[in-house]
């Protein structure tokens, strides 16, 4: 539902934008018959230079994240967002116009098409926004079990109206003297007789439960004959999932990851991904190649040692490989130093190293690490075995992300959060799981085209 939401904004966008420039020529010039527009359309190639111009629009928004929140907190901010994204795209526009390249629009046609998509993006996305939380409905969800995963959740949907859901309620079964925070709902109802009752005038639209329910539980019939009704009864794990991209880790059963086959990639998933990540690695060696010298070249003038740097990093099953980066530190940082996490303030990164950490150059060498088969383009980065047994002492499920292959970029690398801490590293496993369990072709061409946005904006890097 969120990603349908974002898509329906995406597209409304597109064709706003598209609409405003024709509106602007039809303005400026007027044309009395079809023969006109279709000359300045087709023939003088103005449809196409409209169409290029609404893609450089599109994806400047996106490169923003303006697709990633969709209520507007502010239309102040909003508003100076899109006079970033539209002052940039009419000089680019008028470059073209002055080198008389094939994108190039009539500049008084640019620079109105700019204001009247403008304003017309603006009131389209109060409108949206509207419509999106006051007419076209939340989904109400009732909460089974006082537990910290239900309460995270109920703040979070509370927090975020736009993503389709409404806390109704709370059907509290256990002690909560031990939770952090209070579960956000004045609604709060007890096991009893007229349980069943109470939750039919609350008419939810989902049951998120938490925990599990045996068939001799008492307060289980309840959702059985919800179930019956056609209500969505669901785990907290399941909702979890679907609101946040990632699996929760509090609610996942030994069971799941046993028995479930969505934790166990297809064979004609791994052969996809094995096929097209060898033909993308050969194409980027292949236009790199130059990159690469020069990085070389400069890490050997910076300081002492090797331009590559081959390190033990644990792979698929456990595996370990050597992993091939350009060097970005001093050959004695750790002697020096210690052996630490990097971070953005690590005195061992040379000034050659800084740079290329921060526009992801140190990671051109693994293209040849994919081509050989020991990663693929799209998984779970790869970890030294000194971190994986150290990680796995804290987190016992760490393991479970040495399902597929590493990968150059992955999902978890798009929400470019630090790992100093074992919480931080839960949540990295959680996305790196989620990833395992929804492995698809059509994700890995998502996660790469996200990818871009991640190294244009230098996040995540350390």
């Amino acid at each position: 539902m969120p990603r349908l939401r974002t898509l329906i904004l995406f597209l409304g966008d597109g064709l706003l934008i598209v609409a405003a420039y024709l509106a602007a020529f039809t303005i400026i010039f007027k044309p009395l018959d079809w023969f006109d527009a279709s000359q300045f359309l087709i023939e003088d190639m103005g449809l196409p230079s409209i169409l290029i111009l609404t893609g450089t629009i599109l994806f400047s928004i996106y490169l923003l994240g303006l697709y990633q929140r969709i209520r507007i907190q502010s239309r102040r901010n909003f508003a100076e967002d899109l006079m970033l994204v539209f002052g940039a795209c009419f000089v680019l526009q008028a470059f073209f116009s002055f080198t008389r390249g094939f994108n190039a629009l009539p500049r008084s046609v640019s620079l109105l098409g700019a204001l009247l998509a403008f304003g017309l993006l603006i009131l389209w996305r109060s409108c949206y926004t509207s419509l999106l939380l006051r007419v076209s409905g939340l989904q109400k969800v009732l909460f089974w079990g006082d537990t910290q995963v239900a309460r995270d959740l109920a703040h979070h949907l509370i927090q975020y109206p736009e993503k389709g859901f409404r806390v109704a309620g709370l059907v509290r079964t256990e002690d909560v003297s031990n939770l952090d925070n209070e579960f956000p709902s004045s609604v709060i109802l007890h096991p009893g007789p007229d349980l069943f009752d109470q939750i039919k005038q609350m008419n939810p639209d989902r049951v998120c439960v938490s925990g599990t329910i045996s068939p001799a539980d008492p307060i289980g019939e309840p959702l059985l004959q919800l179930s019956m009704l056609g209500v969505t009864v669901e785990s907290a794990g399941d909702l979890h999932e679907l609101v946040l991209q990632r699996v929760c880790l509090e609610t996942l059963t030994l069971n799941q990851l046993i028995f479930s086959p969505q934790f166990r990639p297809a064979r004609w998933k791994i052969f996809c991904q094995n096929l097209y990540g060898g033909i993308l690695a050969l194409f980027g060696i292949l236009i790199t190649w130059p990159v690469m010298i020069l990085a070389a070249t400069a890490i050997r003038l910076d300081s002492p040692g090797p331009a590559l740097l081959r390190q033990r990093r644990v792979g698929r099953n456990g595996a370990e490989f050597q992993i091939l980066k350009f060097r970005s530190m001093y050959i004695d940082g750790d002697a020096r130093f210690g052996t630490i996490r990097a971070d953005k303030q690590d005195p061992r990164i040379t000034r050659v190293g800084r740079f290329i950490r921060v526009t992801r150059i140190d990671e051109l060498p693994q293209f040849f690490n994919v081509l050989r088969g020991e990663m693929a383009f799209v998984g779970p980065r790869p970890e030294m075995p000194v971190y994986t047994e150290k990680l796995t002492r804290g987190l016992p499920l760490y393991p479970q992300r040495l399902r597929v292959k590493p990968g150059i970029t992955g999902w978890a690398q798009l929400f470019h959060e630090p790992e100093i801490t074992l919480e931080q590293t839960r949540r990295k496993v959680e996305y790196d799981l989620y990833y395992i369990k929804n492995m698809s072709p059509l994700m890995d061409f998502l996660i790469l085209f996200h990818t871009i946005r991640t190294v244009l904006y230098r996040t995540g890097a350390r």
